[in-house]
């Protein structure tokens, strides 16, 4: 209650920098105070406390050879055959992470309406002919490439 005085005598004796300065003093004490008050409650509002297991299942589900950075994937290894039919692991190809966009130079840009449509037409009629034959011949493939995946320590 002192300090209120103080700053009410420094107004009558026109001391108006003094009592300023009283002022902002008295405010920052009351700000700092309402700022620990107001601490453990926006830490119960913000974060979570997460058992250690529920962490494990985390980062099990979540695949090491996938990297995202921001709109932008980065798929760091992948077996692939070359021309001559030898096994190769293609490394680091980046890809957009955002369905409908594509990687065009150093930007993701949307693909544009017509392009998906004509696509959309000639995967409709190829499948009528050729894919559905191809399907399982490719799922067959697939099945032995994973397999030489986990062999060679990929996930």
């Amino acid at each position: 209650m002192t300090r209120h005085m103080s700053f009410v005598d420094h107004i009558i004796q026109s001391k108006l920098d003094e009592a300023r300065e009283a002022i902002f003093a008295r405010l920052d004490e009351i700000v700092a105070q309402k700022l620990e008050e107001a601490k453990p409650f926006v830490v119960d509002e913000i974060f979570e406390e997460v058992e250690w297991e529920e962490l494990d299942e985390a980062t099990k589900k979540r695949n090491p050879n996938i990297q995202k950075m921001g709109r932008i994937t980065k798929i760091r290894r992948r077996i692939r055959r070359n021309k001559k039919g030898r096994i190769v692991v293609q490394r680091n190809v980046r890809k957009s992470g955002i369905k409908g966009y594509r990687l065009s130079g150093n930007s993701v840009r949307k693909i544009p309406a017509t392009v998906r449509i004509a696509k959309a037409r000639k995967l409709k009629r190829s499948w009528k002919t050729t894919r559905r034959s191809k399907l399982r011949r490719t799922l067959m493939k697939r099945k032995m490439s994973m397999r030489r995946r986990t062999s060679m320590g990929l996930k």
